[in-house]
């Protein structure tokens, strides 16, 4: 499991899910990789693909550390979120860009568990 996690970032849960959908449109279909760049107060989804163009969108989030940005597959996290039923907000725990970040739920106390997810190099 990921140790040190410092920088949390709380989201609602359908919204990031949408603007994930919707930025990998155009995402790569070999690497699926999105970027997240994490500043205060919002969080900005963004990929690029040399047939398609690029996409971003960005998302009023509550963080407040430093500047912060990484690359996931998106399926994994769409993977994540389309399980998690009833929960309305999710949080996304990260120490630097080349650490496993974690997910989990934060408004569901039946199920106590955590998704780990690897980063990539974009």
């Amino acid at each position: 499991m990921p140790r040190d996690n410092k920088k949390f970032i709380e989201l609602e849960r359908e919204s990031f899910t949408s603007a994930i959908r919707r930025v990998a449109l155009l995402a790569d279909e070999r690497s699926r990789a999105v970027r997240l760049q994490l500043d205060k107060g919002r969080l900005e989804i963004f990929c690029q693909s040399a047939e398609y163009g690029e996409a971003n969108e960005v998302l009023d989030a509550q963080y407040e550390g430093d500047p912060l940005q990484i690359g996931f597959n998106y399926q994994y996290l769409l993977d994540f979120l389309g399980v998690l039923g009833s929960s309305a907000k999710v949080q996304l725990e990260l120490k630097d860009e080349q650490s496993a970040g974690q997910l989990r739920p934060l408004d569901d106390d039946a199920y106590q568990y955590r998704y780990v997810v690897m980063p990539m190099r974009i």
